[in-house]
């Protein structure tokens, strides 16, 4: 008898809670199967398949009622015929559903195509089409899901306590959500159904899923901190082990196979695995392994329409998130990274895994900073329990054209052996295997034939022994053998800052994503203890976006200010070292104050998190990268800092909203600007030039009277040059913030159309002060003005476009805001030099990277 009502109106435990169930739809589904062995009594002749024995057969079309042209729904027939020891059999056809279905409790269940059959589903369908669970003995055979229909992305919920079968299935069409983007832009990305979970929930069950195929040519970079699309997730729900065999899983956003992070065993046994992001094949468990497996990483043979923004294009990873579980394998395998725009490896054991093993596997590596094995530092937490941190590598080869890092490369792991590998790359600066921070590690019988160090040793212990320098070593099957490269072009090396160098590090918490910017450069740097120079880190001019996942770091040499910090999943900061808020490089503000109640929404363009400066940080608020949601109480005030612009802001109720302290009318915000669109106005003098340079966009514009599009003068993506003679005026639309203001020959500022100080925008102060009388002379790289922020603005003191000289005499102080680095600084006297209110000990070290925070210009 069906037990399909046992689960109605129950959320599961941790095992159970892997699927939601509506009560709506469980009811209907318990209430129309327990009548269905009057119903649909079918075939009462036995069979048999797969192992698992049926008492009847439903055909779904003479019995049930289906519909095989696929024109009306076949959901309600579905559930109806399901039922304990009833093979559901479906001739050639396509099959419609429009539900989630599920069928709960039951015994020896399947579903067998005879011929061609497919389950389709309608536009948009976001959901798992089938729930199968709680029971024993479930099949599920030779039916294709159909995903053809616009933004359609089934999935499929198989699950088991012992004797689960799925062989011959094959997803067809694209599947992309149609509100997906890569990397969140714009509206972000829909959490997106999973196209296989299948589940053995008994420690001595099993379950096979086999000729599997997921070939979803899907969007990279929507990942979206995993709940993006992936091919098979196998969750903790699983305790019994799975065997995955010959399955073919290409083009998925968030990992080919998930299988790490699960109690069970998960066993991989041949198939190919291709052109998936963030990794092909995940396992972490003891026991699981992936055997004689075709893994390739190729952008250039990819079907998804942009492979070029796939996040991290791994191989296999070893990952086991906060489990007691360590010691997978690969072996027998074959794994090419031949093209890709980012990738950690070809095998990659992540911080939290243990002791691991690669063996007998040919790994071809052709993109430059990319290992072809990487063991991760370990970042201890709930699996270091003492448990060793070792890898095993015996009969690896490792081949191909990448240049720079190493082949195989070992962090804290102590007690690994390298034994009979064979390493032979023909990229320019590529060291063969290198060992950190380890002890008591063995590299013994093998060759290694490379550009650069054959063993690199920081910190660490290796004995080596019968490692020759030259020979073939064996490339995956299919890939053609390691040819010398042309010498590449130089590049800019991601060299250690200098001792006064700002370097800001990203502590991540898991998944963290992040953007960052500088008005004048920035360059990767290892400073802080931990910081890795990861090859899945983008840096493009002076803007760099990545990843940190657990309590990874990455670290960057800053020159000039911070223009963009988007932190998109939560993470730590270090400045120099030293641990800080994130909203002291954020300069702006904004709080929502309500003596009733209000719910609000905003974006900011260039990164956003909570604040006290005016107010409170709520912890109910959420922060998502560039978007706040929340809502603040009676008396309450929730303040928040921001770079760039508001770009939307909706309020749901009676509040009052400050922008850096003034009450502004939130109508105002939202129009591409920090209160609408933001006009920088130049008023000349005579002979006046100008440079001038924005953090995100510069357009010209007609805002202020009088203002004129001058065609001599020259906007080049986000930087203006020109010319304003006599009272002329040229007006410019900003986005962002300013980071260039070079005004030679004198000029009026308008901002918005009202008269400020130049000086309101350059953010840093240079002030000489002498008890006798000094003379001066210094250059600032992106402008320079009198101030009297930190002291007097001299008249007498000459400011020609980027260059200051002067002299100061007894007991006077001159001071000058400046934009960007100082390059040059001359002192003929004794005086004292400050920057930013803070004495210089040594003022001939001010041509150096700035030591201290950055600060801000006008808060607009």
């Amino acid at each position: 008898m069906p037990r399909n009502d046992s689960g109605c109106g129950r959320r599961g435990s941790e095992t159970g809670s892997d699927f939601a169930i509506d009560r709506r739809s469980c009811l209907k589904a318990a209430g129309i199967a327990a009548g269905s062995a009057a119903l649909f009594s079918g075939s009462a002749s036995a069979a048999e398949h797969r192992g698992i024995r049926f008492k009847r057969t439903v055909n779904m079309v003479e019995d049930a009622g289906c519909d095989p042209t696929g024109t009306e729904p076949c959901d309600e027939q579905l559930r109806a015929a399901a039922d304990d020891y009833t093979l559901l059999k479906f001739p050639a056809g396509t099959y419609k559903f429009t539900e989630k279905n599920v069928v709960l409790d039951t015994t020896n269940l399947g579903f067998r195509g005879e011929g061609d059959v497919r389950f389709a589903v309608p536009d948009g369908y976001n959901e798992k089409l089938l729930v199968a669970d709680r029971g024993t003995g479930l099949l599920f055979e030779n039916i294709d899901i159909d995903q053809r229909a616009h933004g359609a992305t089934p999935g499929l919920h198989l699950g088991a306590a012992d004797d689960l079968q799925i062989h011959d299935v094959e997803y067809i069409g694209q599947g992309i959500h149609f509100d997906s983007e890569p990397r969140s832009e714009g509206g972000g990305n829909p959490a997106v159904t999973n196209a296989l979970s299948p589940i053995v929930r008994s420690a001595d069950g099993t379950g096979v899923v086999e000729n599997v195929t997921v070939n979803d040519a899907g969007l990279m970079g929507a990942y979206n901190r995993g709940e993006g699309r992936v091919g098979v997730w196998i969750g903790m729900s699983t305790r019994g082990t799975i065997t995955l065999r010959g399955c073919h899983i290409e083009g998925v956003p968030n990992n080919g196979l998930y299988c790490s992070r699960t109690y069970g065993v998960v066993r991989v046994e041949g198939g190919t695995f291709r052109n998936n992001d963030i990794s092909q094949v995940r396992i972490g468990s003891e026991g699981s392994y992936v055997d004689g497996a075709t893994i390739e990483v190729d952008a250039g043979a990819s079907s998804s329409p942009n492979p070029g923004q796939m996040l991290n294009g791994r191989g296999v990873r070893f990952e086991v998130g906060s489990l007691d579980t360590a010691g997978p394998e690969v072996r027998n395998c074959d794994i090419t990274i031949a093209d890709a725009s980012h990738s950690g490896g070809g095998v990659v054991a992540s911080g939290d895994i243990g002791r691991f093993d690669v063996r007998n596997t040919r790994i071809k590596v052709d993109v430059d900073g990319v290992r072809g094995v990487l063991a991760k530092d370990p970042t201890g937490g709930a699996y270091n329990t003492g448990t060793p941190y070792d890898g095993t590598l015996r009969n690896v080869s490792v081949t191909g054209s990448a240049g720079g890092t190493s082949a195989i490369e070992l962090r804290q792991r102590s007690g690994s052996v390298i034994e009979g590998c064979c390493l032979q790359v023909s990229g320019a600066d590529r060291n063969g295997v290198t060992v950190v921070d380890s002890d008591d590690c063995v590299l013994r019988n093998g060759t290694i034939d490379v550009t650069g160090e054959s063993v690199v040793r920081e910190n660490a212990s290796v004995a080596v022994s019968g490692i020759g320098d030259s020979g073939t070593c064996p490339a995956p099957s299919g890939a053609s053998p390691s040819q010398p490269q042309p010498e590449p072009e130089p590049q800019p090396e991601s060299s250690e800052p200098g001792p006064d160098a700002d370097v800001l590090t990203i502590e991540g918490a898991p998944g963290a994503d992040y953007e960052l910017a500088a008005s004048e450069s920035l360059d990767k740097a290892t400073t802080m203890d931990g910081a890795t120079i990861d090859p899945n880190d983008t840096i493009d001019g002076a803007t760099a976006t990545g990843q940190v996942g657990g309590s990874g770091r990455d670290s960057f040499a800053i020159g000039g200010e911070i223009t963009k910090l988007v932190l998109d999943g939560g993470a730590n900061l270090y400045y120099n070292g030293e641990n800080v808020d994130p909203a002291e490089f954020l300069p702006n503000t904004l709080s929502v104050e309500s003596d009733t109640h209000a719910e609000f929404e905003f974006t900011a363009s260039d990164g956003v998190v909570k604040s006290a400066v005016m107010g409170a940080a709520d912890p109910n608020d959420s922060v998502s990268g560039r978007t706040v949601s929340g809502q603040v109480g009676e008396g309450g005030r929730d303040s928040f800092a921001y770079l760039g612009d508001i770009q939307s802001l909706d309020i749901d109720g009676d509040a009052t909203v400050y922008r850096n302290g003034d009450a502004i009318d939130p109508d105002e915000l939202g129009s591409g600007g920090s209160g609408g669109s933001n006009v920088l106005t130049i008023e000349g003098a005579p002979g006046a030039d100008y440079e001038l340079a924005a953090s995100e966009s510069l357009d010209k514009a007609t805002t202020m009277d009088g203002a004129t599009i001058d065609p001599n003068d020259t906007i080049d993506g986000a930087t203006a040059t020109g010319q304003v003679g006599g009272s002329g005026r040229d007006s410019f639309a900003i986005g962002g913030e300013i980071t260039k203001l070079v005004l030679d020959g004198g000029a009026n500022l308008y901002y918005n159309g009202e008269n400020v100080d130049p000086a309101e925008f350059l953010p840093n102060t240079l002030s000489v002060e002498s008890d006798t009388h000094a003379e001066f002379e210094f250059t600032a790289s992106d402008g320079v003005v009198k101030s009297a922020v930190m002291g007097a603005a001299d008249p007498n003191d000459s400011v020609n476009g980027r260059t200051v000289s002067g002299q100061v005499g007894e007991g006077g102080r001159d001071s000058f805001a400046y934009l960007g680095e100082i390059q040059s600084l001359d002192i003929d006297g004794d005086a004292t030099v400050y920057r930013n209110g803070s004495v210089l000990a040594n003022p001939t070290q001010a041509s150096k990277k700035q030591d201290a925070l950055p600060s801000f210009g006008r808060l607009p």
